[in-house]
C-alpha cells in the first residue's frame, strides 16, 4: 500500500510540524514588510502581523513558499518514505502556490496531485484534517482527490474589507473590484469567484458595516447552504467585536449550527486591512 503525505501551506493556520508524525506536512509562506521577509508562523504571527499594519499603517506584501523551501520539505517527505503527494495549496486565484509545489515535487522527482482549495484559512485547514483522516481510513489516494474536489465545489468564502487599497495593490481583486477602491462611504461585499481559482470578485455596494454584514449572512442563506451539513468559520483582522456581531446575526438568522470564529491567517488578513472580515461555508464530509 502506497505512503501518502498531505501537504498544505500556513494559509490552512494549522502549526508548522505539529501533525507531521499523522502524514501533514505544512510550508511557510512568505510575509515582507519594511523590506524584510519573515516566514508565516514560522518567524512572525498573524496577531504580529496586524498589530504592525495597524500601528505603523504597513503595506504587506505576501509570496508563496521560496523553491528552496518546498524542496527542502518534499525531499523530507521522501526521505520519510512517503511514496506520493497530495498537494493541497491555498487558492490559485490568491497565490501561485500551487505551481510552486508542483515544480518542487519534479526537483524532488516524486508523484504529486494537486487539489486547488479555490480558498484559505477555515476551509484549508478543514480540508487538509479531511484528507490526512481519509487516507488514514484507508481510501486510495484517488478517492480522496476527488472527495476533497467536491468538497472544494460545495464551499465558499466571502468577504467584507473597510479599505481596499491592500487588496488592490496586492493585485487579489477583480478589475470590478478594484474599481470600487476609490469610492467614498461604501463597504463593499465580495467573494471567492471559483471560477477564477479563487479570485476575490464583487458581490454587493452597501452603505454601512451593518448591512455588509447582514450582506454575507443573506449570501449563505440565498446559496442554498443547508447549515446543519456545513462548517462554518468566521475570521476577521483585528475586529473581534464586528466579528462577534456577524456570529449574533448568523445565530439569529439560521439558528443553533457549529462555528468556529478566529483571526484570519496573516497571508490574507494583510490584504483585506484591519477590520476585514471572511465567513467561510463547506460540506462536512459525512462518510
Amino acid at each position: 500500500m502506497k505512503k501518502v503525505a498531505i501537504l498544505s501551506d500556513s494559509g490552512c493556520q494549522i502549526e508548522l510540524e505539529k501533525y507531521e508524525d499523522q502524514g501533514i506536512f505544512i510550508v511557510p509562506l512568505c510575509i515582507t514588510m519594511n523590506d524584510k521577509t519573515y516566514l508565516d508562523q514560522k518567524e512572525i504571527t498573524s496577531i504580529e502581523v496586524f498589530e504592525k499594519m495597524e500601528k505603523e499603517n504597513l503595506t504587506v506584501k505576501t509570496s508563496q513558499p521560496s523553491t528552496g523551501v518546498l524542496v527542502e520539505t518534499i525531499q523530507k517527505i521522501k526521505d520519510l518514505g512517503y511514496d506520493e503527494i497530495i498537494g493541497l495549496p491555498i487558492a490559485t486565484g490568491l497565490s501561485s502556490t500551487l505551481n510552486g509545489m508542483k515544480v518542487a515535487a519534479d526537483m524532488v522527482d516524486i508523484p504529486i496531485t494537486l487539489v486547488d482549495t479555490k480558498g484559505t484559512a477555515g476551509n484549508h485547514k478543514y480540508l487538509t484534517f479531511i484528507a490526512a483522516k481519509l487516507l488514514s481510513g484507508g481510501k486510495s489516494p484517488e478517492d480522496v482527490v476527488t472527495i476533497l474536489r467536491k468538497m472544494v465545489e460545495d464551499s465558499g468564502t466571502i468577504i467584507m474589507a473597510p479599505n481596499l487599497d491592500h487588496l488592490k495593490k496586492g493585485g487579489r481583486i477583480t478589475p470590478a473590484v478594484a474599481l470600487l477602491a476609490g469610492m467614498l462611504k461604501i463597504v463593499p461585499v465580495m467573494e471567492l469567484n471559483y471560477d477564477l481559482g479563487g479570485k476575490i470578485d464583487t458581490l454587493a455596494k452597501v452603505r454601512t458595516a451593518t448591512k455588509a454584514r447582514l450582506t454575507l449572512v443573506d449570501r449563505m442563506i440565498e446559496k442554498g447552504v443547508n447549515f446543519k451539513d456545513y462548517k462554518i468559520t468566521i475570521e476577521h483582522v483585528l475586529c473581534e467585536e464586528s466579528a462577534l456581531m456577524l456570529k449574533e446575526l448568523v445565530l439569529e438568522k439560521i439558528g443553533n449550527i457549529e462555528m468556529e470564529l478566529r483571526e484570519l491567517p496573516a497571508v490574507v488578513g494583510a490584504h483585506m486591512g484591519v477590520g476585514g472580515i471572511g465567513i467561510q461555508y463547506i460540506r462536512k464530509y459525512a462518510g
